[in-house]
Formats: C-alpha cells, sequence, structure tokens
C-alpha cells in the first residue's frame, strides 16, 4: 500500500513553488528587483526539487527505494543550496553585511557535488525510520564530512538569524515582519536536527519548513515591489508638480518681456491722445472760435488704433478649436514680434532684421505663426542677455517653389552639442532657470501644419532655426522691404 498523502504533499508543492517561480520570473522582468527576484527563483527551484526526492524517500516497508543513494545525495545538496540561498536573500534584504562570510559558504558548497561523488558525503547504506503518521522514511547516513557539512549550514542558518536580530532596529517594520515570520522555521529546523540523531520519533517537516520560508520571502519582496510602486508613483507626481511650476515660471518671463513691448506700444498710443487733447484744450481756451472736430477725429483714430491693436494681441493668443489656416503675411507676423519682444528697450538694445519681403504670402495659422516667430525670438533674446558679442537677430526666407521655407537665426553664445540633439525634449534648455517649454512650443507650431523644423547651432556661433512649410509660397510683383529696427 502506497502513502497517499505523500503524492498529496508533492502535488502541492509543485503547484505552490510552480506558482512562485512563474510569478518572480515575471516580477524579474517587469520590475528592477531582478537580482532578488532571481535569487528567489533558484532558491524555490532547489525546494521542489527537494520536495520531489525527499517524497521519494517514504516508503510503506523498510525496503529503500531503488535509486536511493542517488536521492540521498541530490537530498543533501540540495538542502545545501536551500540553506546558503536563504543566508544570501536575508543579507540581501536586511542589509546584513555578511558577503565576505557568504563567499566562503558559497566556494564550500560547490564543492559539494564533487565530493558527493565520491561518496565522501553520504553513506551508501540507510536507516528506515517509523513514522507516527505510518510508514518509514528511508534515512541515509551521513559520513563525518558530510557532518562536518551540516554543522556549519547549521551554524550559517543560526548565525544568520542573530545577526538579523542583532539589528534588529536598523530594519523597517516589513522587514521585521519577514523577519519573524521567518523565525517559525528555527524550531522546525531544530527539530529535525533532533530527528535525524534520533532524539525525536520521525515526523515529515522539512517540506512545511520549505513552505514557511518560501512563503515569508514571497510576500517580503512583493510587499517591497509595493511600496517602491509606491514610492515611483509619488516621485513621478513631484516631478511633474515641479515640471508645471517650471512651465509656470517660464510663462511669466514670456510674459514680462512680452508686457514691456505691448506697454511700450500703448503708451505711444495714448501719449498721442494726450497730445492731441492738451493741445485742443489750450488752443480752445486762447481761441473762443476754434473748432476741435479735427482733434476729435484724431484722437478717435488714435484710441481706434489702440483697441484693434489690442484686439490683435487677444486673437493672437487664442487657441480654442483647430487649425485655421488663412494667407498670411509672414513679414507682417514678424514686424508685430519685433515690436512685443522689446529688444529695441534693452541696455545695449538687439538688432532685429526683418528679411522677409512683404510681398510673401503664405497659407498658415496665424496664431501658431505668431507662437513660433515669438518664442525663437524671447528665447534668443534671453540667450543674448549676457552675451557681449554681436547683438543681433535676423528673419529671413528662401525661395523654393513648393515649400515655404523661414529663417531665425541670431548671433549669440549658440549651444553645445549634447543640448542640440536633445533640444526639443521636455525641460531641456540652455538658459539658467529655464525649463524649455518655448523651444517645445515652436516644435509644435511647426508639426501643426505638417512641417519640418532643424536646428544648425556651434557654441559661440549663434543659433539658426529652419522651418519649413510644406505649402507653397505667394509672391506679389512688388519689390523687396527689408525692414531694420533698433532701440
Amino acid at each position: 500500500m502506497t502513502l497517499g498523502w505523500t503524492h498529496a504533499i508533492l502535488w502541492l508543492s509543485v503547484g505552490f513553488y510552480g506558482y512562485l517561480i512563474v510569478h518572480h520570473a515575471l516580477q524579474a522582468m517587469l520590475s528592477k528587483e531582478r537580482a532578488r527576484n532571481l535569487c528567489l527563483i533558484a532558491f524555490f527551484i532547489c525546494c521542489l526539487a527537494f520536495s520531489f526526492v525527499d517524497i521519494r524517500m517514504y516508503q510503506p516497508t523498510p525496503q529503500p527505494p531503488r535509486y536511493a543513494y542517488a536521492y540521498a545525495i541530490t537530498q543533501f545538496i540540495t538542502s545545501s543550496l536551500c540553506a546558503v540561498l536563504l543566508a544570501q536573500i536575508l543579507n540581501n534584504s536586511l542589509r546584513l553585511g555578511l558577503e565576505r562570510w557568504l563567499r566562503g559558504l558559497w566556494g564550500a558548497t560547490m564543492l559539494l557535488p564533487l565530493l558527493a561523488i565520491q561518496g565522501w558525503i553520504v553513506q551508501p547504506s540507510f536507516e528506515a525510520r517509523p513514522i507516527i503518521t505510518g510508514g518509514y522514511y528511508i534515512q541515509g547516513n551521513s559520513t563525518p564530512l558530510g557532518l562536518v557539512y551540516s554543522v556549519v549550514y547549521l551554524v550559517a542558518f543560526l548565525w544568520t538569524f542573530l545577526t538579523a536580530y542583532r539589528r534588529w532596529r536598523l530594519h523597517d517594520s516589513q522587514d521585521r515582519w519577514m523577519l519573524i515570520a521567518l523565525s517559525f522555521m528555527v524550531p522546525l529546523v531544530m527539530s529535525d536536527v533532533l530527528m535525524y540523531y534520533g532524539l525525536l520519533a520521525f515526523f515529515p517537516t522539512w517540506n512545511y519548513n520549505y513552505w514557511v520560508v518560501s512563503l515569508a520571502l514571497s510576500i517580503r519582496l512583493n510587499a517591497q515591489i509595493y511600496q517602491l510602486t509606491r514610492d515611483l508613483e509619488t516621485a513621478n507626481t513631484e516631478l511633474q508638480n515641479a515640471y508645471r511650476q517650471m512651465v509656470a515660471h517660464e510663462r511669466l518671463s514670456a510674459i514680462g518681456q512680452v508686457v514691456r513691448g505691448i506697454v511700450h506700444d500703448l503708451k505711444n498710443f495714448f501719449n498721442n491722445v494726450q497730445m492731441l487733447s492738451d493741445v485742443g484744450i489750450l488752443r480752445a481756451k486762447r481761441d473762443p472760435s476754434f473748432d476741435p472736430t479735427d482733434y476729435f477725429e484724431n484722437i478717435r483714430t488714435a484710441t481706434a488704433q489702440a483697441h484693434q491693436y489690442l484686439m490683435e494681441l487677444l486673437a493672437m493668443t487664442q487657441e480654442e478649436g483647430g487649425l485655421v489656416q488663412t494667407e498670411v503675411a509672414p513679414a507682417q507676423i514678424a514686424r508685430e514680434v519685433e515690436r512685443l519682444s522689446g529688444a529695441r528697450l534693452l541696455n545695449p538694445p538687439i538688432e532685429i532684421v526683418n528679411r522677409i519681403p512683404l510681398t510673401l504670402r503664405m497659407h498658415a495659422d496665424r496664431r501658431y505663426l505668431m507662437q513660433l516667430f515669438l518664442n525663437l525670438t524671447l528665447n534668443a533674446i534671453q540667450a543674448m542677455q549676457d552675451w557681449h558679442g554681436e547683438r543681433r537677430i535676423e528673419y529671413d526666407w528662401v525661395e523654393h517653389p513648393d515649400k515655404t521655407v523661414l529663417v531665425i537665426r541670431d548671433t549669440g553664445p549658440g549651444m553645445p552639442a549634447e543640448v542640440r540633439e536633445q533640444l526639443f525634449e521636455r525641460a531641456v534648455t540652455t538658459k539658467q532657470g529655464g525649463s524649455g517649454i518655448g523651444l517645445t512650443l515652436v516644435q509644435r507650431a511647426v508639426e501643426v501644419h505638417n512641417g519640418i523644423l532643424q536646428v544648425h547651432s556651434e557654441e559661440g556661433q549663434g543659433a539658426v532655426f529652419v522651418c519649413t512649410f510644406p505649402t507653397p509660397p505667394i509672391v506679389d510683383s512688388a519689390p523687396n522691404t527689408t525692414l531694420v529696427s533698433a532701440a
């Protein structure tokens, strides 16, 4: 009659360890805890191999099974590997500092297969031990060297736990719970030792022992991966918040630069209104027959121009709706950007040369084209803020029959190759305190038109941005005009 419960234990072990091996193999591929997962997989494989050969040693009669000697050798080697792997896992998880001692233990363990084959670890004789649940356990007898190895592994096992408990205060709560769970195997191991020497009636405990260890280690590593995932989500949230703050800072910086140009233009409008009003009041006081109609007309014209200017600014900042392409004049947009940028107000000023002919037209969304010119201009101005060389920004174009090619270049400090290669990635910038969002918007403005943006730059030689749009240019027959501005 066979022992039916041994088959139940075997299939339970196969299912249990098989699940853990597959689970941690996936964890090794998907998480950064690859080394720890692989160490656990090796431990589970050894546990499964031990369970398989251990079950073969349970017999209904005292007669040893076939291949009993091979089973005994495999049993000794796999249990030894489990002991070393357990010490290695605990050392890695709890940071016990036993690396040097473990290297020596691994070296001694690597000699075991050779020594076992030579018959120096397990004797070819067996002892049938009655089991209190029925049947017999066929136990191999160790040689003196095998007993030495057993004592070494027992000492290593107990020393690892002793070291872990001595560092109790340094462990976090998860490590402490794992250590407590693993401590249940201490009495099981001691019981196995007493049963081995015949001081206790034999009872099958090895499989239970390994189940406890495997479950505790698996739970600990999964808890650690869960905590790492939580920490990663927190770090990602913090990075997103930091990026939003950088974007807000960059926008405020760009807004401040633009506001200077707007204030300057509005100041001119209102100076005209104030001058006309002052002159009209003086003339009305001196000449009672004075007709102020012309002055009122001029005041109305000046305020209408200011109103139109503000409406155009409002229209350029609106980004609602999809791409709306109309026939626009790049030279006119460049002139508006020149006025808004405030380059002429700097000390010393930055010269802006507009070489785009007023006769050039193209099909594009005015809002995005304005965004392109404005961001590249502001970037160039900020790059030349402390530049002591030539200070000039040029708007130009390249004649092409099928495409509209616009060029914005500056004579600033340029950029190194490592920055140029990653220029349009978020948070890449050459400006101190910048976020790089301006160039991201430039790239977006070109891409929404299905265009191509290229940059050419060397350190100390300025930067050239070439924007190629797929729509053909529309050029009138009027002569070319170049606009030059400087404060």
